[in-house]
């Protein structure tokens, strides 16, 4: 645990450095305190991942899990979660994405309209100019 504590005391001071970081969030932190301290219960990964889909945040808490995977003993959960992580960001993704067209573009019946007025035009030429 003291090694999990450590990184992320360097990487709250890498981002305090950069000057561009945002402000940290109280309660993501106090989520992310209680996974550390019950590693082996479901309950507070869930919640932290509920509370990091609702936010935005599923690259913290991805990258907080990364964190972890040099961990012997974190580490098989640790993959399990950003495997979890990835899924749920695939299914936001797929929720976001643009409906199917259901009205054909108009560029398509232009066309179609041109292509049967120059065969129309072709039969009555050959028709009438006989």
């Amino acid at each position: 645990m003291a090694a999990a504590e450590a990184a992320e005391a360097e990487a709250e001071a890498d981002a305090d450095a950069s000057g561009d970081a945002l402000p940290p969030d109280a309660i993501f932190d106090a989520l992310w305190g209680r996974v550390l301290e019950a590693w082996d219960e479901d309950k507070p990964h869930e919640a932290a991942l509920k509370y990091a889909l609702a936010n935005g945040m599923l690259p913290e808490i991805a990258g907080r899990y990364r964190k972890l995977k040099d961990d012997p003993d974190k580490s098989a959960r640790a993959q399990r979660k950003i495997d979890g992580i990835v899924m749920a960001a695939t299914q936001m993704m797929l929720a976001t994405k643009t409906p199917p067209r259901t009205k054909v573009p108009w560029q398509w019946t232009a066309t179609a309209f041109a292509m049967f007025a120059f065969v129309m035009a072709l039969l009555l030429y050959k028709l009438l100019l006989r």
